[in-house]
């Protein structure tokens, strides 16, 4: 982002440890305890490395095809007060696709976990208010990158012109392929020219997926993270962990705060 940004972004990886406490990424030895105080240190230090407060990290609980949770599409929650004591926020269950914080909660970071997923980050400079939300493939299937967006031109009437994007570190289409046309594609318009079946699968495009929304609202300020989740050794990957490298197994983290 450029010098006029309000906003510290940051992005966590293998270097930092597992930005999760899902006990998938642990060995089987460890119990949940163990487990919560691994991740404790994590955040912890990473916190130390960024300039925050460690128990002051919110994430999203979105709804997946499995977790049975429900709530309409690109629903948003703004951060305030009520949501802010003296307990760890990471382990608040917050049911939204998208979170927004104003300029008035410093050093308090917005994120998302991920592992090949880009997050997109908007932010309205004028106004001081950010949006954060977590659009994997399937996410963007259902215009979330564009529903990030209206959450502050309706929650704040943002301008466009005043609205800034960082979509962070994935996949990208170089090594991001499906043997097979992904069922989940179902939105042919966000998907055009997006996915193109080559001689070894089918390429999956996210970042000109989200670009061509905002783009098609009249977002002129976009910046995306040139980093390969999949190929770049200092972050997990899912994508690449399936393929054998057990080294990417794991979670990192995309946030920001005000500073």
């Amino acid at each position: 982002m450029s010098l006029n940004t309000k906003i510290k972004i940051f992005e966590t990886g293998i270097s930092e440890g597992i930005f999760s406490r899902n006990k998938k990424f642990y060995d089987s030895s460890l119990n949940e305890e163990e487990i919560n105080n691994i991740f404790d240190k994590v955040k912890e230090n990473v916190g130390k490395k960024y300039g925050f407060n460690g128990k002051h990290i919110f994430q999203a609980l979105q709804k997946t095809d499995t977790n049975k949770i429900n709530y309409p599409d690109g629903k948003y929650v703004v951060l305030d007060d009520s949501y802010m004591d003296d307990s760890d926020y990471f382990k608040k269950n917050i049911e939204t696709d998208i979170l927004i914080i104003s300029e008035k909660y410093k050093n308090i970071v917005v994120g998302n976990q991920m592992a090949d997923c880009p997050i997109v980050i908007v932010e309205d400079r004028k106004k001081g208010v950010s949006a954060l939300s977590h659009c994997g493939a399937t996410y963007i299937n259902r215009e979330l990158p564009i529903q990030t967006v209206q959450a502050l031109t309706k929650e704040y009437n943002s301008n466009l012109e005043d609205l800034y994007v960082y979509i962070g570190s994935c996949a990208k289409k170089e090594n991001y392929i499906y043997d097979q046309y992904p069922n989940w594609a179902t939105n042919k318009a966000v998907w055009e020219n997006n996915i193109v079946k080559k001689s070894d699968g089918y390429h999956i495009d996210m970042n000109s997926a989200i670009e061509n929304q905002l783009k098609r609202m009249g977002i002129k300020n976009i910046l995306s993270s040139d980093i390969d989740t999949i190929t770049n050794d200092n972050y997990y990957s899912h994508r690449a962990f399936m393929l054998g490298n057990e080294k990417k197994k794991g979670q990192n983290f995309v946030g920001f705060f005000y500073n």
